[in-house]
């Protein structure tokens, strides 16, 4: 009961953060704030179950409704947090908690998932099994989905994913082991404040005009970076050319949407195995892993976009292009200087070609 107590009074804490917060997304927040209602919601019918669960008969129908909730509402915790993400929804996902939904409301009459009876004895249902994959099932879609939505970031993110899950599974299995231990959502509760503190951290490190990673993440990528033998790890840099003559002309909000612009082109040409940030200014950076075989054509790729946009768009602006390849005996900032040198080799080139 404590535990519960304590974790309500967590969650209600971390509720406010997020509300007051200003650096994580609209979208995110909102269904951040759907998952630590609904954690909220489920943690109270817990606390409900113990005061209720094997107690008096007359507590019987309290000892149903509580478990109801618990049961049905405790799969769309996860769900609602795999909804962080930008990416696309689909309906099937929700089928297995809508299965679970609808043999927890039978279970009062039938004891699928669980069972009280009339002294108020509580019993898992004879499909407790059901419950639990589907319940599994939420929590590692969600880890899938946040693995994902990181996989741009610096590499540490992705193993501070995987310990959090590994605590929050190991609270929640020595739940399904030991009933009277009620330790799965004060673990879910301890993993939301953990997945604020590592969103918080994420939201510092993006751009937000662009949506890419900003100069911050990039020396942090910098700090971390491991290149490996099997994969050839690249640095381009890229310039808007001109880029002060169209603020200057056009007003900056034209030089905001084609910074944008500029932006979502990078994204298409660097589509995979690849971070992508704003290092500053008119200046965008892109660290690619890739096989040694690959074609190196990506400025060939980017030219040509640029040039399609330029038919459309007599003012799109032209990008420079120069790159380097990390090497283990080279320290990294020789690196970056290396082909930043490419890329001002690239704008003089296209300069006196425009003369």
């Amino acid at each position: 009961m404590i535990i519960n107590i304590l974790s309500i009074i967590t969650l209600a804490i971390l509720l406010r953060w997020i509300s007051s917060d200003i650096m994580i997304e609209k979208i995110k927040k909102k269904h951040f704030i759907y998952c630590v209602i609904l954690t909220m919601i489920i943690t109270v019918a817990e606390l409900g179950c113990s005061l209720t669960d094997n107690s008096i008969p007359e507590n019987r129908w309290l000892s149903i409704f509580f478990n109801l909730i618990g049961f049905s509402l405790t799969p769309f915790v996860f769900l609602a947090e795999s909804n962080f993400y930008h990416s696309e929804k689909n309906i099937l996902y929700y089928v297995p908690p809508i299965i679970n939904l609808m043999m927890t409301i039978a279970s009062p009459y039938f004891g699928w998932i669980f069972f009280v009876a009339e002294d108020c004895s509580y019993h898992r249902g004879r499909f407790f099994v059901v419950y639990l994959i589907i319940f599994l099932y939420s929590v590692i879609f969600s880890l899938g989905k946040k693995l994902h939505a990181s996989r741009n970031y610096p590499a540490y993110f992705r193993k501070r994913i995987i310990e959090s899950g590994i605590v929050m599974f190991i609270g929640i299995m020595i739940q399904v082991v030991f009933p009277q231990y009620h330790t799965t959502w004060m673990m879910i509760a301890f993993h939301l404040v953990l997945y604020y503190a590592l969103s918080c951290e994420m939201s510092s490190l993006m751009d937000g005009l662009t949506g890419l990673l900003n100069r911050a993440a990039f020396n942090k990528e910098m700090e971390h970076l491991k290149l490996s033998t099997k994969r050839t790890t690249v640095l381009f840099m890229i310039d808007i050319n001109d880029f002060k003559d169209i603020n200057d002309a056009k007003g900056h909000t034209f030089g905001d949407y084609y910074l944008k612009e500029i932006g979502k082109i990078l994204e298409m040409v660097f589509s995979f195995n690849a971070q992508i940030f704003r290092f500053g200014g008119d200046e965008f950076s892109v660290i690619l892993s890739m096989k040694p075989d690959d074609s190196m054509d990506y400025a060939g790729k980017l030219d040509s976009i640029i040039k399609s946009r330029q038919i459309e768009d007599a003012d799109f602006p032209d990008v420079a292009v120069g790159y380097s390849i990390f090497e283990a005996d080279i320290n990294a900032w020789d690196t970056i200087n290396l082909a930043d040198n490419n890329m001002y080799k690239n704008k003089r080139t296209k300069e006196n070609r425009n003369l």
